[in-house]
C-alpha cells in the first residue's frame, strides 16, 4: 500500500470501526441494564401492591381477592402477567387468575431478598422477580412465602431487537458518513502534495526551473531544498562547461605552436612525423576528456526530452558526412517519445554511434528506440560484419578498436559508454537479425 491517501484511510477506518463497535456494545449495554432495571422497578411495584392487599389466615392460607388486584392482566387467562405464591416447601398456595400453570424457579430466595431472573415455561421467555417473606399471625404462628411475580418477555425482547436494529443502524450510517468526510478531510490535507507533484512534472516538462508557490510549514523546508538542489546542480554543471570552455581555449595557442614546430623544415621526416603522431593523439585524447567531462550525467529532476527530432537531425549531418559511401540513416522513433536525457548528452550519446554505424555498416543505418517498464531502449544497427574477433565489451574501453585498417583512435564507443554509465544504464553490443552490429543501450527512468 503505497498511497499515503489509503494508508490514513484505512488506519482512520480501522479505528472508526473500532470506535463504532465499542460504542455500539456500550449503548446496547447501557440501554439493556436500564430496561432490565425498570422492568425490575414494575414488578417490584406491583409485588408490594399484592402484598399490600394480601391476607393469611391462622392456618397459613393465603387469600387475595381477584377484584383487589392491582392490574387488569393478573385476571385474564394466559394474558402474559402473572402472579404466584409459594410456601416453605415450594408448593402454590395461590396464583393469579392468569396462571393456568405453574411457574418453576431455578433458585428460591431468602427472606428479605428480591431475586430477578429470566426463566423458561412452555417455550416461553418469562422475566420473573420473586421475593422471600415470612407472615407471622395475630396467634403467634410464623409462614414462609415466596411471592412470584412474572411477565412475558416476548415483548421485552421484540423492544431490544428493534432498539438493536435502530442503533446499529445509525452507527453504521454514522461510520459511512464520516468516512466520507475524512476522505473529503485527506483530500484537502494532501492536496498540497499533489500541488507539489504537478510542479514537478512542470520542472520535468522543461517549463520551469524553480517551483513556485508556498506551501504549509510541514511541506515548505522540502520545496525550499529541492529549490537549492536544483539551482546548485544546474549552477554546478554550469561551471564545469565554463572551466572545459575556458580550458580548451586556453590549450589552442600551445597545441597551435607545437603543430608549428612539426613543420619546421629544420626537423628530419623521422622527427616531424613523431611529432604529429604525438600531436594528434593528445588532440584525440583532450577531445575524449573534454567530452567525458562536459557529459550532463543523471541529474535531478532533469526535463524529459523528446528523441525522434535529434536523431532525425544526426542522420541529416552524417548523410552529408558519408556522401561518398551513400550511407542512409533510418530513424524508426515515435514522435511523442520523450526521456530525462541531457541534449548535449543524447546528441554525443547518438552521434558517437551512428557515425560507428555509418563507418563500419555497408551503406545502412537504422535507429530505433522505445519505452519498456518506462525504461528508454535505444537500439542502432547496422548492415556491417559486426564487431569481429574483439570482445564486445573490450571494444567500450578507450582505444580499442575492431577494425584498425580504418582512421580513428577508438574513442567513440567509449565516449558512448561513459555516457551510459552517468545514467546508471546499460549498453551492450551484439549482432542484428542481418548479422550487422547493434548497440542495445537502457537508461532507466529512475
Amino acid at each position: 500500500m503505497n498511497s499515503l491517501r489509503a494508508r490514513l484511510l484505512a488506519a482512520t477506518a480501522v479505528l472508526l470501526l473500532a470506535f463504532i463497535v465499542l460504542t455500539g456494545l456500550a449503548l446496547e449495554t447501557a440501554v439493556s441494564e436500564r430496561a432490565d432495571q425498570a422492568e425490575h422497578d414494575r414488578l417490584q411495584g406491583l409485588s408490594y401492591a399484592l402484598l399490600g392487599s394480601a391476607e393469611i389466615t391462622e392456618d397459613g392460607s393465603f387469600k387475595l381477592a381477584p377484584r383487589v388486584l392491582p392490574e387488569s392482566d393478573l385476571t385474564r387467562p394466559e394474558s402474559g402477567l402473572y402472579a404466584l405464591v409459594l410456601d416453605e416447601k415450594e408448593q402454590p398456595v395461590w396464583r393469579s387468575p392468569s396462571l393456568l400453570g405453574t411457574i418453576e424457579l431455578d433458585t428460591v430466595p431468602a427472606v428479605g431478598e428480591w431475586l430477578f431472573a429470566r426463566v423458561e415455561r412452555d417455550n416461553t421467555t418469562l422475566i420473573t422477580l420473586s421475593f422471600g417473606f415470612r407472615w407471622v399471625t395475630d396467634a403467634g404462628k410464623d409462614y414462609r412465602y415466596t411471592l412470584v411475580v412474572a411477565e412475558d418477555a416476548s415483548t421485552f425482547i421484540k423492544q431490544m431487537q428493534r432498539f438493536r436494529g435502530v442503533l446499529w443502524t445509525l452507527l453504521s450510517a454514522s461510520a459511512l458518513l464520516l468516512l466520507v468526510v475524512e476522505l473529503l478531510i485527506l483530500r484537502w490535507g494532501l492536496s498540497p502534495l499533489r500541488r507539489l507533484a504537478r510542479n514537478l512534472a512542470t520542472l520535468q516538462a522543461h517549463e520551469k526551473r524553480r517551483i513556485e508557490g508556498r506551501y504549509p510549514d510541514e511541506i515548505q523546508p522540502l520545496v525550499s531544498n529541492l529549490n537549492t538542489m536544483l539551482s546548485n546542480d544546474q549552477a554546478r554543471l554550469m561551471r564545469y562547461r565554463n572551466a572545459l570552455g575556458d580550458l580548451a581555449h586556453s590549450l589552442k595557442t600551445p597545441m597551435a605552436i607545437l603543430r608549428g614546430l612539426a613543420e619546421d623544415d629544420t626537423l628530419n621526416d623521422t622527427q616531424q612525423r613523431g611529432l604529429r603522431n604525438q600531436l594528434a593523439r593528445m588532440n584525440d585524447i583532450l577531445d575524449y576528456q573534454l567530452q567525458k567531462a562536459a557529459a550532463a550525467g543523471k541529474r535531478s529532476l532533469a526535463p524529459s526530452l523528446t528523441i525522434a527530432p535529434i536523431a532525425a537531425k544526426l542522420g541529416r549531418a552524417l548523410t552529408k558526412v558519408y556522401a561518398e559511401q551513400r550511407t542512409v540513416f533510418e530513424v524508426r522513433i515515435d514522435a511523442g517519445l520523450k526521456a530525462p536525457i541531457d541534449e548535449g548528452d543524447l546528441t554525443e550519446l547518438l552521434g558517437n554511434l551512428m557515425d560507428n554505424a555509418a563507418k563500419y555498416g555497408r551503406g545502412e543505418v537504422i535507429v530505433s528506440a522505445s519505452k519498456r517498464d518506462n525504461d528508454l531502449h535505444l537500439l542502432v544497427d547496422d548492415n556491417g560484419d559486426g564487431f569481429g574477433d574483439v570482445s564486445p565489451q573490450r571494444l567500450l574501453e578507450r582505444g580499442v578498436r575492431a577494425d584498425t585498417s580504418r582512421e580513428g583512435q577508438g574513442l567513440g564507443l567509449a565516449m558512448a559508454a561513459e555516457i551510459v554509465r552517468s545514467y546508471t544504464g546499460k549498453i551492450e553490443l551484439t549482432r542484428n537479425e542481418r548479422g550487422g552490429g547493434r548497440v542495445h543501450v537502457v537508461i532507466p527512468a529512475e
